[in-house]
Formats: C-alpha cells, sequence, structure tokens
C-alpha cells in the first residue's frame, strides 16, 4: 500500500473522504457495528457531489452531527495493493458545536477519546501519526 499526501484540492476525481471529528477536546469515533471496532466518519463521494458536501453528509449519517466547522485538511492517493489503480480522498477536520440524534447506519454509537481508542478497525499506529498530523496542522492555523 502506497499513499502520497498532497495540499487539499491539489487532486480531482476525490472518491472517498474521511473526517477527523472534536467534540468538546475529545476525539469522536464511530462504533462499526458489523466490525464491531471503533472507526472515524468516512465513506464515498457520491455521483454530483462535491467533497465537502460528502464529508457533511458523511459526517451526519455516521454521527448524527450537523452542527460543525469543517475544513479540508489534504489530500491523498491510495495506491492499490496490485498496483493496478488508485484511489483519491481528502482529509477533513471537524470543530463539532452541538451533538445530533444518531440516524439509522452501520454505525451504532459515538464515543469521545483523547487519543486513538484501543480497538480501532485499520492499524492503529498509522491514525495515531494521523492524528499528531491533524493537531500539528491545526495548531499551525491557529485552531487548536
Amino acid at each position: 500500500m502506497a499513499i502520497t499526501e498532497y495540499p487539499a484540492g491539489k487532486l480531482n476525481n476525490i472518491g472517498f473522504v474521511v473526517i477527523f471529528t472534536r467534540y468538546q477536546k475529545k476525539w469522536v469515533y464511530c462504533w462499526h457495528r458489523h466490525r464491531q471496532s471503533f472507526e472515524h466518519p468516512a465513506g464515498h463521494v457520491e455521483l454530483n457531489e462535491i467533497p465537502i458536501e460528502a464529508a457533511k453528509r458523511e459526517l451526519f449519517e455516521e454521527t448524527g452531527i450537523k452542527d460543525c466547522n469543517i475544513i479540508p485538511l489534504w489530500d491523498y492517493e491510495y495506491i492499490w495493493g496490485n498496483g493496478q489503480g488508485s484511489n483519491n480522498g481528502r482529509v477533513f477536520y471537524a470543530e463539532v458545536n452541538s451533538l445530533g440524534k444518531l440516524p439509522e447506519s452501520e454505525m451504532e454509537r459515538i464515543e469521545f477519546f483523547d487519543t486513538v481508542p484501543e480497538n480501532y478497525t485499520y492499524n492503529r499506529e498509522d491514525e495515531i501519526r494521523d492524528i499528531e498530523k491533524v493537531e500539528n496542522y491545526l495548531n499551525k492555523i491557529k485552531i487548536l
């Protein structure tokens, strides 16, 4: 797996969005009812949808959150393991003002953490590095 990062807005054909989300200085993670583990809100960009719209939609669908400030952080290109293709994604940050009601979805509940939960769906060490990267970026632009 190879991932190359770019400034937000650099890549076209964004097919996936990831939303690092904070509420009252805690990271928001969703409990996936089928995977039985935590992950942050994310999902595919639908036809005729732009990435910011997809990020807002996915955030609502997976957490119930509508009342937030959301900004793009960076783009990435994910090269498939077989090298035969790639996907482009955009990473966002959402600062939540108030919570909403979680709609029916693959997510069972949300929880709040100081760091990445132990029972994280994907590679926890990669996620810890990404959280540090998000925090560094937000400190630079004076959001944290």
